[in-house]
């Protein structure tokens, strides 16, 4: 297998488009790129969509955990590294190297995808994709996994959420954006005028679909370092994030 498939690179140019109101590449958008450049190299490697729906089964994002030491600028041109770190039946670990114009690493993720089956919603068995040892790459990944995120017992801030039309994707569940984009919205513009999101961490464990109600709630954690998230409908928790900022 040669290093060209096991490490699979995207090139993008950041648009005015896809900013944010700090002229740089928004958390949410680069999440959505992530998803991306993994189902391209997914297809490229022969476990992509089309794969796995002949079985019946479909790929979906469980956790992933960015570092950056600075977002690509409005005009970059910037270009997200991915490759295969460890798999089994059930899912594989997939990692990212994000590199500036310059080929400067400016951030890496780690992300865990599962396989589930589309009927049933349930783990699907991947025993049949062994080849998938001949990608798998040693290329290292330097930033901590994912950590186990407990949420606070008294939310500091929360707001509620109705889901549209806009927010479900093709697997006909919300988008794994569109929580981060409310994640991100529980702080104000300044706080983002004057710092950066330098880790963030999510932990997906339900879907939502069309029309769910959910209420969004976050409380700073006790050394103040790192904004701990919830998103829940009724009693069920969708999903658990963290969120560390560090001055511009």
């Amino acid at each position: 297998m040669t290093d060209t498939v096991k490490v699979y690179t995207h090139n993008f140019l950041l648009t005015a488009a896809q900013c944010n109101a700090q002229r740089e590449l928004a958390p949410a958008m680069l999440v959505q790129q992530i998803i991306e450049v993994s189902t391209e190299h997914a297809d490229a490697i022969g476990v992509g969509f089309k794969n796995l729906a002949a079985d019946g089964n479909l790929w979906v994002l469980s956790r992933i955990a960015i570092e950056m030491k600075r977002y690509p600028k409005l005009l970059e041109n910037y270009s997200l590294s991915t490759w295969v770190e460890s798999y089994n039946r059930h899912f594989s670990e997939r990692n990212f190297e994000i590199r500036g114009s310059g080929g400067e690493i400016i951030g890496y993720a780690r992300t865990i995808w599962v396989a589930i089956n589309m009927k049933t919603r349930r783990p699907a068995n991947l025993s049949g994709f062994d080849f998938l040892a001949d990608v798998v790459s040693d290329k290292v990944c330097p930033i901590d996994r994912q950590d186990k995120i407990r949420p606070a017992e008294t939310p500091q801030m929360c707001h509620s959420y109705t889901f549209q039309v806009s927010d479900i994707d093709v697997n006909r569940h919300v988008n794994s954006s569109r929580y981060v984009e409310l994640i991100i919205n529980q702080m104000d513009l300044e706080t983002y005028d004057n710092f950066f999101v330098a880790r963030f961490e999510i932990e997906y464990r339900r879907e939502s679909h069309f029309g769910d109600e959910v209420e969004v709630c976050s409380s700073f954690s006790s050394d103040g370092k790192s904004l701990v998230s919830t998103i829940n409908h009724g009693d069920t928790t969708v999903c658990l994030a963290r969120t560390v900022t560090l001055p511009r």
